[in-house]
This record gives structure tokens, C-alpha cells and sequence, in this order.
């Protein structure tokens, strides 16, 4: 009796099981991330949006591992700050894969949530009051991410 293999069965991207990750190293993850809300707190409308929240939001982020702050003032920071408040208001957790499918438009963020991909940790109601700064924000991510040599695949 002929015995045969069978092929392994196709990687589903849109699970995040891309074998290359999007980014290759901690400042590059900064250098896309941190310049993408810098260039959308330039815009005063953005930033006068995300001051009226008066928040801080701190987010973690793996494969490569990262931090990133934004502050009540709409200002970034890359890394981990000793001026912490005990608490961020909003905490987000992912890996730095399905950061780059969010900012590229492409993932369901419910569901992402839902799975355990994306963890938010804050009040419902800060956290969505975040939207109407990301959203306005993300047509700023595909350019930066492209100029810091990361493809914009997902």
C-alpha cells in the first residue's frame, strides 16, 4: 500500500500566522508607531479631540516587544517611563502583527478582542472615546509604515 503526504494545510494570514513578522525590531515598531501619532496629534483637530479625553493610554506590544505612551497632552512616548501614573486610564495589549492589520484597516477589532489577540484593559467608555482619534489617524500609518521598510501585506 502507497502511502502519500499530505502537504501542510495553507497558513491563514488572516489569523495572524504570517510566518514573517511585519516588523523586524523595536525601533522599527517605534519608528512606524510612534511617528504615526506624532503626525496625527500635528493635526489640531486630532489632537484637540484626544487633549479633551485627558487621558493616559499605554500601549504594550509583542513580537517585538515595545511600550508606547500617549499622553494627556497628545504627546507620544516610546518605552517604558518612570513617571507612570498608578493606573493608565486604557491599557491595549497585542502582538505587534495584529497592531499592523488594525492600522491597516483589516481587522475585526470586536472579534480580535473577543479571541484574546487585542487586550484592553479601562473603562468601556474611555476606550471607545479613543475612536474618534485612531479612526481620523490610520490614513497616516500605510505611508509611514512603507517608509520605514515595512510592507504593507496582511
Amino acid at each position: 500500500m502507497e502511502r502519500f503526504l499530505l502537504p501542510p494545510p495553507p497558513t491563514d494570514h488572516r489569523k495572524g500566522d504570517d510566518p514573517m513578522p511585519k516588523y523586524e525590531s523595536t525601533d522599527q515598531l517605534y519608528a512606524v508607531l510612534g511617528s504615526t501619532w506624532r503626525k496625527a496629534f500635528e493635526q489640531e483637530d486630532i489632537a484637540r479631540k484626544f487633549k479633551s479625553l485627558g487621558i493616559y493610554v499605554h500601549f504594550i506590544v509583542h513580537e517585538p516587544e515595545g511600550e508606547l505612551w500617549l499622553m494627556p497632552d497628545a504627546t507620544v512616548h516610546e518605552g517604558a517611563w518612570d513617571g507612570t501614573p498608578d493606573k493608565p486610564e486604557v491599557r491595549m495589549e497585542m502582538k505587534a502583527d495584529i497592531a499592523h492589520r488594525f492600522w491597516m484597516d483589516k481587522l475585526n477589532v470586536p472579534m480580535a478582542t473577543a479571541k484574546g489577540d487585542i487586550k484592553a484593559k479601562g473603562p468601556v467608555s474611555k476606550i471607545f472615546s479613543l475612536l474618534p482619534v485612531i479612526k481620523p489617524a490610520k490614513k497616516y500609518y500605510p505611508e509611514i509604515a512603507r517608509a520605514n521598510g515595512v510592507s504593507l501585506d496582511v
